[in-house]
C-alpha cells in the first residue's frame, strides 16, 4: 500500500490557501498553519490536538516562518499574521 499522489498533494497545500492577519476566525478545512510574522493563537478548533486549550491559555508566540501542522476547521490569532493551507 502506497501514498496516493492525491494525499501527498493535499498535505502540499496544493488545495490553495488563506492569508488571516485579523482577530476574526478563519473556517474551512485546514491542513497546516504557517505564521508570516510573530502570532499568538486566539483559538483552534481540532480533533488532532491532545489539549490544544493549554495552547491557547498559556499565550505561546510562534515565531516568523514556523509552522504548526495539524488539521483544523477555524482559526483565531490574538495578534500576528499566518497563511492558513487548505486540505
Amino acid at each position: 500500500m502506497g501514498i496516493s499522489s492525491i494525499n501527498v498533494q493535499n498535505s502540499m497545500g496544493s488545495g490553495g490557501s488563506v492569508y488571516s492577519n485579523g482577530t476574526g476566525a478563519v473556517t474551512g478545512d485546514f491542513i497546516a498553519i504557517q505564521f508570516t510574522e510573530d502570532s499568538v493563537l486566539g483559538a483552534i478548533s481540532t480533533n488532532y490536538m491532545t489539549d490544544s486549550a493549554n495552547l491557547i491559555s498559556d499565550g505561546t508566540t510562534f515565531s516568523q516562518g514556523q509552522t504548526l501542522m495539524v488539521p483544523c476547521s477555524s482559526v483565531t490569532l490574538s495578534s500576528g499574521a499566518a497563511i492558513l493551507y487548505k486540505a
